[in-house]
């Protein structure tokens, strides 16, 4: 009788809470000191000079009338202003003189003008002299073997990178909660042997 009592059973599942944490983490990271260096190496910067000799030949030349362009231009620029004013004045006198004279009796200033230039060139031919200058010598530098240039001593720089900080990096920590098990209720009855499950 009691066999076939039906009887009612309960199971129970309590929740369950799962926790997860993570501390927090702090690095720190220093950068190594890198060296530079550059280096120039010494030199000499030394050589000789080659011999060399300059002669001026144009005082010499000068004196026997080989002028160059400068000179022959202002000499016989200078002659030639002076040669056309005194050719200038000369005309205009004696074109005067042929206006005034021409025309009075026992006057011939064509022929007075000439006798007198013909006589002038007379007198000077009977004082012809000669003069002689010394011809200069040659100007001559000599420039002799000389050392130039300046030594170059060289030079080793050095260079240091440095950090004055260290690399940081900070991980904050967490805690992260979940639900690890459910509540749960369950029921069912029992008969017998048997379980019956609603």
């Amino acid at each position: 009788m009691l066999s076939n009592m039906l009887m009612l059973n309960m199971r129970f599942t309590q929740p369950m809470i799962g926790i997860r944490t993570q501390l927090g983490k702090l690095e720190a990271h220093s950068t190594p000191a890198e060296l530079h260096s550059e280096a120039r190496l010494p030199r000499s910067n030394r050589h000789w000079t080659q011999p060399t000799v300059e002669i001026d030949q144009y005082p010499s030349r000068h004196a026997y009338g080989n002028d160059n362009h400068k000179d022959f231009a202002q000499k016989y620029g200078q002659q030639g202003f002076a040669d056309l004013a005194k050719t200038t004045s000369r005309w205009t006198q004696e074109a005067w003189d042929n206006v005034e004279n021409s025309g009075k009796r026992g006057k011939k200033p064509v022929e007075q003008r000439y006798d007198s230039k013909l006589r002038q060139e007379i007198e000077q031919s009977k004082n012809w002299h000669i003069t002689t200058e010394l011809i200069p010598d040659p100007e001559i530098k000599f420039h002799p073997i000389e050392a130039v240039g300046e030594p170059d001593l060289g030079d080793v720089s050095v260079k240091i990178d440095t950090e004055a900080f260290a690399k940081t990096n900070f991980t904050p920590g967490k805690v992260e909660t979940y639900l690890q098990q459910k509540a749960n209720v369950e029921r069912w009855v029992t008969t017998g042997k048997y379980d019956i499950y609603a």
